[in-house]
């Protein structure tokens, strides 16, 4: 993170963006999965896999643990 420029603030708001995606994207994908052929099925669950990827790295910048640390974290830095 630190190589391209960024600081803790901007993981923590790109963790949090990430994790409000991945939540929505599961909620898209489990309302409409029933009309879903097998290859979109796995190309959704590939697009989620490396949203969580995604995550894991932040995770291991900011320490967080949790969606609720992660907002805690987050409160810190506003104030």
């Amino acid at each position: 993170m630190r190589k391209f420029g960024l600081n803790y603030d901007d993981a923590v708001a790109i963790q949090a963006s990430l994790l409000d995606g991945l939540s929505a994207q599961n909620m898209v994908y489990k309302f409409s999965s029933h009309g879903l052929s097998s290859t979109e099925k796995r190309n959704a669950k590939d697009e989620m896999r490396r949203c969580m990827k995604k995550i894991a790295y932040l995770n291991s910048f900011t320490k967080a643990k949790s969606k609720a640390e992660l907002r805690e974290i987050g409160k810190l830095v506003v104030e």
